[in-house]
């Protein structure tokens, strides 16, 4: 049977059709000059050449507008990304494309973390250590502590992660609520209490790794739980009022807020902190963490506290003087879950012989 078999030479002239269909389009197509998609300049068409190195640039300008320009290119190139970042396990790609146009962070061992292939012992026992330091240092003191880890999204949204994505726990999560526990450290455990509502909503924003308003006050309603302040928790079904396409994500809007005012704290350390008063009396809590509670849980706070302290963990480097400058009453150790594996234990001499 030959190559060109009567059966063979309609799929010839399919595939031939196939791969003049972009030519064509391109021929009878406007040229652009700008990709909205890719927000950027496309490559001009290049100019005859009159100089030796004009001729010599020619052969890289012409493949490069060749390559801007070639007909249904925005198409074929969406439809290479759906196919590379959503059917295949990513090595390189800072942000993954998950399913209904959700993003997702791939950096700092986000995605290994959730997925269960880091387990970094070493590491967990070294934070679980500065936290029990930590606690003796302000039980001293006469100061409540406890530590609370805000999950990765990909830790506990489900429906929305590329179709790969298969957790294979036990996690490094999983891991650190037994190593705080034998130390008598106490914690929150927030993703355990994002996973029961997940399904139901989201709780995290589409295209940033961090919780929306939903998902932050599910994470303090069982922060506040754990500090034994089931008075704080604030009804999910009173102030939630479902979600809206803005720059903010969904609404989530208090009612009968309490005046509050804001001031810069200077924390030693290039990201600073703030301080917020309530024109209501309560305690002092002092948060140490970082854009996932920088400014989610104010408002939250603020109906039940006299002031709230916010400084950056800075890598747990950040300075325990400013902690105790402000007088806290509760000290809340609040990092990420990418970034949980930060300890600094030089900032206690005593710190080792405490922890253990």
């Amino acid at each position: 049977m030959g190559l060109l078999a009567r059966h063979r030479r309609w799929w010839i002239a399919i595939a031939l059709a196939l791969l003049s269909l972009p030519m064509l389009i391109q021929a009878i197509m406007p040229r652009e000059m700008l990709s909205a998609r890719e927000n950027r300049r496309l490559a001009p068409l290049p100019a005859w050449p009159r100089t030796l190195a004009q001729w010599s640039a020619l052969p890289k300008a012409t493949e490069a507008f060749i390559t801007d320009h070639f007909g249904l290119r925005e198409t074929l190139v969406r439809a290479n990304a759906v196919l590379r970042y959503t059917l295949v396990s990513p090595t390189d790609l800072r942000v993954l494309y998950g399913r209904n146009r959700a993003l997702f962070f791939n950096g700092d061992g986000m995605l290994e973390q959730s997925l269960g292939l880091m387990q970094r012992h070493a590491d967990i026992a070294r934070f679980a250590d500065f936290a029990a330091a930590l606690q003796a240092n302000y039980r001293a003191q006469g100061i409540g502590f406890l530590v609370a880890i805000a999950p990765n999204s990909t830790s506990v949204v489900r429906d929305t992660v590329p179709p790969w994505f298969k957790p294979k726990p036990p996690t490094e999560y999983d891991a650190m609520l037994p190593a705080l526990a034998a130390r008598g450290v106490p914690f929150a455990d927030l993703r355990a209490a994002l996973i029961a509502e997940a399904e139901r909503h989201p709780l995290f924003r589409r295209g940033d790794t961090h919780w929306n308003r939903l998902g932050a006050l599910l994470a303090y309603n069982a922060l506040v739980a754990k500090l034994g302040k089931p008075d704080w928790r604030i009804d999910p079904q009173r102030v939630f009022r479902g979600f809206a396409k803005t720059k903010g994500g969904d609404l989530a809007r208090m009612l009968g807020a309490p005046k509050l005012t804001e001031r810069k704290l200077d924390t030693g350390r290039e990201t600073g902190g703030f301080v917020t008063d309530s024109d209501r009396s309560g305690p002092r809590v002092l948060l140490v963490g970082d854009s996932f509670t920088e400014h989610a849980w104010r408002d939250y706070f603020g109906l039940h506290v006299g002031r709230l302290v916010w400084i950056h963990h800075e890598m747990c480097d950040f300075i325990p003087e400013v902690v105790t400058a402000q007088a806290p009453d509760i000290v809340i150790l609040v990092p990420t879950e990418r970034f949980m594996f930060c300890w600094n234990l030089k900032q206690m001499p005593e710190a080792s012989a405490t922890a253990r």
